[in-house]
């Protein structure tokens, strides 16, 4: 008798353990949800899509903006979404997609992107269109434009002094905003050593690897000794070209001696990184300008990697004098 009562006071027992811990499953489960709901409009209160034309993986100017992004991303805590490899007809498609799928912020990564943004941006006023080198003629667009002719113009007195043959090279990309950079290179050669002949090639985009390397074949065929090289695909392998003739480069955006350690001569730094930190920083505080902003020398933005140990330090004391010069009293002025 004791033992047939003695079950339904463990079975009743049973019942109501189990649901007090259904009960507290279900009461910590939808706390969870909450917290992951709460952190989740905070953690992405801001939706921001980065565009590339070229490939993430190219060592220069689309991976540093990549790079740059995942690291604001983990500071910031915004959502981040990647275009890359985009073509010039699917950039005002892709733009717009994000756009009516309510992005806050849309980055192009070049100029190609500012004449889509143009287009797009007067039908979604609630997103930020931002991009390089372009013009921006709505209010909620920013073009970011890097002041190039000042160091083109380092970058051409590094080349003159470190020549041989008294010839350098200067592989550009056929677009407007190359223009400021190629003219200060020219000045700079021709006011440190006016008697070295300079050579610019053109290839058609920033990706364009075959053109480049038939560029630089040419160059160097032409005994041609220092080549600045200004692309974004196509630097990895024009370096790499220049090396097995050994001839000097200098590389950019990037540091990229690490390509050819004992033949880059230096990289003329585009600092991505900081550009963006800037870019972000203003955005989330609902500070970031329209119209267009210059960055350049003066800002940090532009400046040299460390030199290699075949540069000599007379050439490395007068590049930095005209720096600071530079700095102290810009006369040249310019904006990729």
């Amino acid at each position: 008798m004791f033992k047939l009562q003695l079950f339904p006071a463990l079975f009743t027992c049973l019942v109501i353990g189990m649901l007090v811990l259904i009960s507290n499953q279900y009461l910590t489960s939808l706390q969870h949800v909450r917290d992951f709901q709460e952190k989740g409009q905070s953690l992405y209160k801001q939706r921001v899509a980065l565009l590339l034309e070229g490939p993430t993986y190219d060592q220069g100017w689309n991976i540093t903006a990549l790079e740059s992004l995942i690291a604001l991303q983990q500071e910031h805590n915004f959502s981040l979404e990647i275009a890359s490899n985009l073509k010039p007809e699917e950039i005002t498609t892709v733009a717009r997609t994000y756009a009516s799928n309510g992005y806050d912020l849309l980055l192009g990564h070049g100029v190609i992107f500012s004449e889509p943004f143009t287009q797009v941006s007067p039908y979604y006023p609630e997103t930020r269109f931002v991009s390089f080198n372009g013009e921006a003629h709505h209010p909620n667009q920013t073009t970011i434009r890097y002041d190039m002719k000042p160091a083109g113009y380092l970058v051409g007195l590094l080349a003159a002094r470190m020549s041989k043959t008294g010839k350098v090279g200067y592989i550009a990309v056929d677009k407007p905003p190359e223009i400021d950079q190629i003219e200060g290179f020219l000045q700079g050669v021709m006011v440190h050593s006016p008697t070295t002949q300079v050579s610019v090639g053109y290839v058609p985009d920033f990706n364009d690897v075959p053109s480049a390397l038939t560029v630089t074949k040419e160059m160097i065929a032409s005994d041609i000794d220092v080549i600045y090289t200004t692309g974004d695909s196509f630097n990895l392998e024009v370096i790499t070209e220049a090396q097995r003739s050994k001839v000097y480069t200098i590389g950019y955006i990037a540091d990229q001696r690490y390509i050819a350690p004992d033949y880059v001569l230096a990289s003329l730094i585009q600092d991505v990184d900081q550009c963006y930190r800037t870019i972000m920083e203003q955005f989330l505080q609902g500070n970031l300008p329209t119209g267009t902003v210059m960055y350049g020398l003066s800002e940090g933005v532009n400046y040299f990697s460390p030199f290699g140990p075949m540069v000599p330090q007379e050439i490395r004391d007068e590049i930095r004098q005209e720096l600071q010069r530079l700095i102290q009293q810009p006369d040249l002025h310019g904006g990729k």
